[in-house]
């Protein structure tokens, strides 16, 4: 109990002692267009907590988000299911899926750029990042599944949709839940990028390249800590729905 409550302790000096060194650099600089203070930054924070749009872009940003998730889930389930069964699969998708990986992100949204119109970048961005990972995990997910009990419910002539429903998918989703906050994270960072790039409207990356543009320091980190704080509430959200489906493996 007490080294839960010495890491609680730290969880909150953490924070503190970071505000502190960046105040003393930000006076140290004096200069609030290259590293604002922290009190600048909190100023910018309220106004655009207050601006009517507000909400709007934060929606449209997490609906560019949860089309690319939709979209890389489905076709990642998709090849991975292929993959495995079918080894010719699994050879052609190799290549394929390692150029998405090695690729750089910065490369892969020029070239969408380039290839699609400006609105569908961010969505188009953040499939081709995730799609790869996803597809490894769920690919490693089945073939963590344990044979023997793959052997039992052959021998007792368990239908296949049960295996599939009692088998594979909780095999494959134990495998990959701990990494599934990061994979989320990942994607709303790429397609905040791809925002910015693309300068969308009514989007994170259009704001944060707007105060690029009007040189607004402060609204930019402002945007960020908006950006994190949304990756905390949603890893909260995560970890909890993941704790409630596998609440029966602790009883």
């Amino acid at each position: 109990m007490k080294k839960y409550l010495f890491q609680s302790r730290w969880l909150f000096i953490s924070p503190l002692l970071f505000m502190v060194i960046w105040e003393i650099v930000s006076r140290m600089i004096g200069n609030d267009l290259i590293f604002p203070r922290l009190l600048s930054i909190f100023k910018a924070f309220i106004n655009i907590i207050k601006e009517k749009n507000f909400l709007f872009i934060v929606f449209h940003t997490l609906k560019r988000t949860g089309i690319s998730i939709g979209i890389s889930l489905i076709l990642g389930i998709l090849c991975s299911i292929l993959s495995y069964k079918y080894k010719f699969f699994y050879i052609l998708f190799f290549p394929f899926f390692s150029f998405l990986k090695s690729i750089p992100t910065i490369a892969v949204i020029i070239l969408v750029l380039i290839w699609s119109n400006v609105e569908i970048v961010p969505v188009i961005t953040g499939i081709m990042i995730l799609l790869p990972l996803i597809y490894e995990n769920i690919l490693g997910g089945i073939d963590s599944i344990d044979r023997e009990l793959l052997k039992m419910a052959d021998i007792y002539k368990i239908s296949k949709i049960d295996v599939f429903k009692g088998i594979y998918i909780p095999g494959v989703y134990y495998f990959s839940a701990s990494g599934i906050p990061a994979l989320i994270a990942l994607t709303l960072k790429v397609v905040v990028a791809g925002e910015v790039l693309s300068q969308g409207s009514l989007s994170i990356g259009g704001e944060i390249f707007m105060g690029k543009i009007y040189l607004e320091t402060s609204s930019i980190f402002a945007w960020v800590i908006i950006v994190i704080l949304i990756n905390f509430l949603l890893d909260i959200f995560l970890k909890k729905v993941n704790s409630e489906l596998t609440k029966w493996r602790n009883l």
